[in-house]
């Protein structure tokens, strides 16, 4: 008769099984809370997501070209100042003569491509950061049969 030393301990045939099911739970938890936290492309070296869009003027433009450093505050102080500019040029009378509707003559039709328009695509400027196999799944392969 067999005795119950010779059969392996309920330890080592419930502990395996229990710590591989923990282990995929956790992990997955783990994921989808640093999809949530961070999401993609968040904190990644070089890019930052949300990021307003200011106008910069052209000497500012031509200092960032030049590789000096510019503060935020000197760009804010430069695009409030061209906003206040603009504001006083259309709240002032122009002293300009209105300028005359220069086009083609009556009756001729100007015929435009505007398929360079249609064509362009304008989530990739959008995504340009992210990878290929994100932005542009491949498609399904045929199986073998």
């Amino acid at each position: 008769m067999a005795s119950t030393d010779n059969y392996p301990s309920l330890l080592w045939i419930t502990l395996p099984p229990v710590l591989l099911v923990s282990a995929y739970y956790v992990r997955k938890w783990y994921l989808a809370r640093r999809l949530k936290l961070y999401g993609i492309g968040k904190g990644a070296p070089g890019f930052q997501t949300g990021v307003r869009r200011v106008r910069v003027t052209p000497e500012i433009a031509a200092r960032i070209r030049r590789g000096e450093e510019v503060t935020p505050e000197e760009i804010e102080a430069a695009s409030r100042a061209a906003d206040e500019e603009e504001e006083r040029q259309k709240l002032s009378p122009s002293s300009k003569p209105a300028p005359s509707p220069v086009g083609l003559p009556r009756g001729v039709i100007e015929e435009r491509d505007d398929r360079h328009l249609i064509n362009r695509k304008e989530n990739e400027i959008d995504n340009e950061w992210l990878p290929e196999s994100i932005t542009k799944p491949a498609k399904r392969k045929k199986g073998r049969r």
